[in-house]
């Protein structure tokens, strides 16, 4: 990690220690337009820092330790669907994206086809589920089938959003059904063979935000959780001087380095090239990987705080929460352990 990306780690953290635990959408929201969060993917010719999917990363990861609320993932994944795809005035949506203005995404695979209505117009119609905060978003990104990308205004006819209820309280989840919507020609992004490069895109990125978000969480919960064993003491002795426990937390930080590391080495491999099936290959393994370590270290952690653990008021059950929900968001169809598993049969 480059020194800028060091800092930018050190004061993203700073800032959302300072706004609590799970970190309030509004005041977060507010924040990382303020700080210019948004453009950290974005090019430096199209007005961004050019800090990649890398530095976008940082950020998800520090946001995940604070399980902040706001929907900097979906409003990353439009950002970087309007830098690589072909609209007209590319700039001003940018500014507007980036300034406030929302555009979300659904963070599971949508299930979005083309058609045709009576009037021979071209038509988005089908269901987008998980789709962050849309009751606060002027637009949404949608894909059909890896043929059309595009905005679809939130505000037009055909456009049903419905919340979509969750255990996990820190991410507010809803259901966008489209019916007969027409596709405005102003929003379409990409079509044909470009559509599939950018759906590729948008997937690997989510995924690998997915991952840094999770490990970012993970991070945090093993440190409180030895922090509390630090603390907390029983017959006359902190619980971590016993060893059953050491051993458990030192198994939890050798799964949560390695998630890391294998993290680290996907985005080093992939740099900006994530249209490639490589690319999505590595943002699926480490968004797979990075997952399951967060649900086991919040399994444990439950454990090892003992019934302080289960209380309403303690932020442990958020975690698991957030875990739970991240290993079901991203790609439906098979799952990732399937797409893995058939990469090791065939060598690949």
């Amino acid at each position: 990690m480059s020194d800028y990306l060091v800092e930018l780690r050190d004061s993203a953290r700073q800032v959302v220690a300072g706004t609590g635990t799970p970190a309030c959408e509004d005041k977060t929201w507010q924040l990382i337009v303020e700080l210019g969060w948004l453009l950290a993917a974005v090019p430096e010719g199209l007005g961004g820092l050019g800090l990649g999917v890398r530095g976008a990363c940082t950020l998800h990861t520090e946001l995940g330790r604070g399980l902040a609320e706001a929907p900097f993932l979906p409003a990353v994944m439009a950002l970087e669907a309007l830098c690589h795809g072909d609209v007209p005035d590319r700039s001003s949506w940018i500014e507007r994206l980036s300034g406030g203005e929302l555009a979300t995404a659904p963070l599971a695979e949508p299930d979005i086809a083309l058609s045709q209505d009576s009037a021979g117009a071209t038509v988005l119609g089908g269901l987008a589920a998980a789709v962050q905060s849309a009751d606060r978003a002027q637009y949404a990104l949608v894909w059909a089938a890896g043929d059309c990308v595009a905005l679809v205004a939130l505000d037009q006819a055909g456009v049903e959003v419905t919340e979509r209820p969750a255990w996990d309280v820190t991410r507010r989840l809803f259901d966008l059904r489209l019916t007969d919507v027409a596709l405005d020609r102003q929003l379409v992004l990409a079509r044909g063979e470009n559509a599939r490069l950018l759906v590729n895109r948008i997937q690997t990125l989510r995924d690998l935000s997915l991952a840094a978000d999770s490990l970012g969480g993970a991070a945090a919960l093993l440190e409180m959780t030895v922090e509390h064993l630090q603390t907390r003491r029983q017959f006359g002795r902190p619980l971590a001087l016993f060893q059953a426990l050491k051993h458990r937390c030192a198994d939890l930080k050798t799964q949560l380095a390695a998630a890391e590391s294998l993290l680290s080495d996907c985005l080093a491999q992939t740099g900006e090239q994530t249209g490639t099936a490589e690319a999505r290959l590595r943002g699926q393994k480490a968004k797979y990987l990075a997952c399951s370590v967060f649900s086991l270290v919040a399994e444990e952690a439950l454990q090892l705080h003992g019934g302080i653990g289960m209380a309403a008021e303690h932020p442990c059950h958020l975690f698991l929460k957030r875990a739970m929900l991240g290993e079901h968001l991203g790609e439906r169809e098979y799952g990732y352990e399937r797409v893995i598993a058939e990469c090791f049969l065939d060598g690949s």
